[in-house]
């Protein structure tokens, strides 16, 4: 059985398990999306990892992939530090997408989708990318490798 449990201390927590990271990027990343958002975002999550549990705090600490992570985390010897969630439901509903998720019983739904981004949004990158799914407030989408290979 899978449970999140972090060492907490003041305003911050540690985080240094599948679990707890990918709880932690959807609560931060995705709180405020409907539920299937939220399960949108741990597929993109899990789809960078490779579905590799042991991969997936990489994933959601590597700089500049998660926005949340630009100013919300540290980089401490038993884990990241990150703030500590002040949602309690949101935190409960994270956790339990970021089970359900890691579990291997749910379809991607995404297309593989790698890359996402809010509607509200336009980035660059785009360009270089095919679009899989529109899910609730954002566009998830894969590299596009031809175009990728042309701009090489």
């Amino acid at each position: 059985m899978l449970t999140a449990i972090a060492f907490q201390s003041g305003d911050a927590m540690i985080v240094s398990t599948a679990l707890l990271c990918l709880t932690a990027n959807l609560y931060f990343e995705a709180r405020g999306e409907p539920i299937i958002g939220q399960y949108a975002v741990a597929m993109v999550t899990l789809n960078r990892a490779k579905n590799d549990p042991a991969r997936v705090c990489r994933e959601v600490f590597k700089p500049k992939q998660f926005s949340w992570t630009t100013t919300g985390a540290e980089k401490t010897a038993r884990g990241w530090k990150v703030t500590t969630p002040k949602e309690d439901y949101a935190w409960w509903l994270a956790q339990r997408i970021a089970k359900q998720a890691l579990s291997g019983k749910m379809s991607d739904f995404t297309s593989g989708a790698t890359y996402y981004h809010a509607k509200s949004v336009r980035p660059k990158w785009t360009g270089k990318m095919i679009r899989t799914k529109v899910v609730a407030n954002h566009l998830f989408y894969v590299a596009n490798t031809q175009s990728l290979l042309t701009s090489l």
